[in-house]
């Protein structure tokens, strides 16, 4: 019964590994833990080499060193720029929360503040000054941290690298 078991264990390992292997592209900075992800069914937007505009459109495929969409198809050395703002990353996800959270709960944090100062204590309509302080630091911290974010990355330069992974 027992070695029944650990067959049909083993078995089914094998075959959710089988299933679950994915190829996907991996682009990343040399010397760097930070790497970007895209896999089949994701967006992939785009500039080639020559060209001055984005493309944007959905990857179907990898084939050997070739990306495979569903309205054209590119060689990774052809590819010049890559906007990465949609990719899979390893950033840490507090990080990501943050940039939206933050200026949400400086907002907020002012709205109550205000309400609470003019509706329920019945003073005049005015802003506290360590409320305002307060929660400007909030809304500033978070749009500070969603500007200085990566948003594209420069496939010409020698710093990254792109290349698919196949399982």
């Amino acid at each position: 019964m027992k070695v029944r078991n650990i067959l049909f264990f083993l078995l089914l390992l094998f075959l959710f590994e089988g299933v679950s292997a994915q190829d996907y592209l991996l682009i990343r900075k040399n010397g760097s833990t930070r790497r970007y992800e895209y896999r089949v069914g994701d967006y992939f937007v785009y500039k080639q080499k020559g060209s001055k505009e984005f493309f944007k459109d959905r990857i179907t495929e990898f084939v050997d060193s070739t990306i495979v969409m569903e309205n054209n198809i590119i060689l990774i050395e052809q590819v010049a720029e890559v906007d990465v703002q949609n990719a899979t990353t390893n950033r840490a996800e507090i990080l990501r929360a943050a940039e939206r959270v933050l200026p949400t709960a400086g907002y907020g944090l002012l709205a109550l503040d205000l309400f609470n100062n003019s509706v329920v204590s019945g003073n005049k309509f005015s802003f506290d000054k360590g409320t305002t302080i307060s929660a400007a630091a909030l809304v500033g911290t978070g749009y500070a941290m969603k500007a200085f974010r990566r948003k594209r990355v420069d496939l010409t330069n020698e710093k990254f690298e792109a290349y698919i992974v196949s399982r």
